[in-house]
């Protein structure tokens, strides 16, 4: 069977991290995966036992603790999960499963949407390629190859992101879309990516500390600018998107499951 390792990047959120730590250690315990933290915070995050922490405050941004991450493990399969996510009890399970059963596929993600339907046709519209991007899939049951993955939760074969450089570190900061460009990379590269439905997670999205709504819109803008530039694509980033953006960005991320591990439960029950 597969190894995986969890790898968690992180930054002055250590309460929230407390809080999705339980099912991730769940789910870990259950095949021996390991799980290592990256913290860029000035203050370490206090070693659980079982878990690896890693102490990097000299890092500058996410990438470059998905990237310290990629190179802190040997495992066969990462597992990127963002600080706020909650996993199922059986998710290392059934991604060595999954590895093993599929070797031609690179990496796999979970379809559990908790956004409301308002919240999610405003995020559509933002992304690049919004009405023809198959991550809008998420919002239902599915099993679709797809050319992308969501960086709250996405799993790769080691040695596909090792092929395509990992992350662009380049970039500073959080909430760059840097999941999006690397598994852009690896469909180029000729990888192939699909959500799984029997890939469970719940993303909390516990992020009001994060930037305000007039900063993560024109974030997203700017971002739509990069991507197409480094992708060779039309630069969608119109007065009309950037408004759309701003408009996404002020209306939140969707209420936060009270009980997110209920939520896994359920949709598990659904998939029989």
């Amino acid at each position: 069977m597969a190894t995986v390792a969890f790898l968690i990047p992180t930054r002055d959120r250590h309460a929230v991290l407390a809080r999705s730590l339980p099912s991730v250690v769940a789910a870990a315990r259950r095949i021996g995966a390991a799980v290592i933290i990256c913290d860029q915070s000035a203050q370490a995050f206090a070693a659980q036992s079982g878990i690896t922490v890693l102490h990097r405050p000299d890092l500058n941004g996410l990438p470059a603790a998905r990237n310290a991450l990629l190179h802190a493990t040997r495992a066969d399969l990462v597992c990127f999960l963002d600080d706020d996510t909650d996993i199922a009890p059986d998710f290392a399970e059934v991604l060595a499963r999954l590895a093993v059963c599929e070797p031609d596929l690179a990496g796999w993600g979970p379809v559990v949407e908790t956004r409301p339907a308002a919240i999610r046709r405003w995020h559509r519209l933002v992304h690049l390629g919004g009405f023809r991007d198959e991550r809008r899939l998420t919002a239902r049951r599915s099993d679709h190859d797809t050319t992308a993955l969501f960086g709250c939760c996405f799993a790769l074969r080691r040695a596909a992101a090792l092929a395509v450089g990992g992350f662009d570190a380049r970039r500073p900061g959080y909430a760059l879309g840097e999941d999006l460009d690397c598994c852009r990379r690896l469909v180029a590269a000729g990888f192939r990516l699909r959500f799984s439905a029997s890939l469970r997670a719940v993303h909390r999205r516990d992020g009001a500390d994060r930037a305000d709504t007039w900063r993560r819109g024109l974030a997203k803008g700017s971002f739509l600018v990069w991507c197409a530039r480094r992708h060779g694509g039309p630069t969608p980033a119109t007065p009309v998107h950037l408004a759309l953006a701003l408009v996404a960005a002020a209306s939140g991320r969707g209420a936060e499951p009270a009980r997110p591990l209920a939520v896994l439960a359920a949709a598990a029950r659904s998939l029989g």
